[in-house]
């Protein structure tokens, strides 16, 4: 059954089974997974629905501060969404999160949306969630409202992985170590992002290595370190053939560029990519970002790049 999704919260009708979860949820990783399985084994003995509340954008983007790093985000809106649909849940609110909103208190919030507006009877959070003006709601205050309002609550323990506890703070740092399997294994799925092909210099076409050059569709989505990945590429986003590849993500230094660029070569794939919008799924890093004392060089290394990512895409 499709998902009933909400965005705007005039839409939202009342449900008065609904066990709730709240959170950002940004990456829909694996601990992300646990409180929704929570959810809905919650639902299922209450013989509820199940309803999943996010924002739009990331808060963090919204509430970016001058001095600190623009946010990274892990997934858009549309790829959690997409993501959300196949964990099976009933009811997604995708709140539109604007200063003023930011400003609701955490009272308010539960009173005036979660309950009298979704109908929450039971709800399900993670253990580090934080929610309200300032983040100043937390378990204890749900306990306490809880008590009072009749509804119950229940805090998820975190999720660990060979001993790390599973955060998307920690799947940013390893991606930004260009750690792209230690954050698959983080994520129950491999890291991607979705971009437009644009037209580039054409210089691996003069190597024998043809690329498609990918403007992100999102500005904020996260970018993994430089490197030489092996990949796998959906032609179309969202298509049912993915093609095995290899990517470049840096500075070219080779040719003395000073921009970064995005370069995905498909390795069993032939035709026109101008326009057409690319998504990557990260495998494995292959290796460095090199400069070589020539093309002929560099197009060397690229055939052994080329087989060490059929060697990994192959197994």
């Amino acid at each position: 059954m499709a998902i009933q999704l909400y965005r705007r919260l005039e839409e939202v009708r009342f449900d008065p089974r609904s066990v709730i979860t709240v959170g950002t949820f940004d990456g829909l990783h694996r601990g992300h997974q646990a409180i929704i399985e929570e959810l809905k084994k919650d639902a299922q003995a209450r013989q509820a629905s199940t309803t999943v509340v996010t924002f739009d954008p990331h808060p963090q983007i919204v509430l970016q501060r001058p001095d600190r790093s623009p946010v990274q985000i892990l997934t858009t809106t549309a790829e959690k969404i997409a993501l959300l649909q196949l964990q099976n849940v009933d009811r997604l609110f995708v709140i539109p999160f604007t200063l003023d909103f930011s400003r609701t208190a955490s009272e308010i919030f539960v009173r005036e949306m979660l309950l009298q507006r979704a109908g929450m009877q039971s709800m399900v959070i993670g253990h580090d969630h934080g929610f309200g003006k300032n983040r100043e709601g937390d378990f204890a205050t749900l306990q306490r409202l809880g008590s009072e309002l009749g509804f119950a609550v229940r805090e998820i323990p975190p999720f660990e992985l060979s001993g790390v506890v599973v955060s998307s703070t920690k799947i940013r740092e390893a991606l930004l170590q260009g750690e792209v399997e230690n954050a698959a294994a983080y994520l129950g799925r491999p890291y991607s992002l979705q971009g437009v092909v644009e037209h580039g210099e054409e210089r691996g076409r003069l190597l024998g290595f043809p690329t498609a050059n990918l403007r992100p569709t999102d500005a904020h989505k996260l970018i993994p370190a430089h490197g030489v990945y092996a990949v796998w590429v959906n032609v179309e986003a969202g298509g049912p053939t993915k093609y095995p590849g290899m990517m470049n993500i840096g500075m070219r230094p080779t040719f003395g560029k000073l921009a970064r660029t995005l370069e995905v070569h498909l390795l069993d794939f032939s035709g026109d990519l101008y326009g057409a919008t690319l998504q990557v799924h990260f495998a494995a890093r292959l290796r460095d970002e090199q400069k070589f004392d020539s093309p002929q060089a560099l197009s060397a290394q690229l055939q052994r790049d080329k087989a060490a990512a059929n060697k990994v895409l192959k197994k």
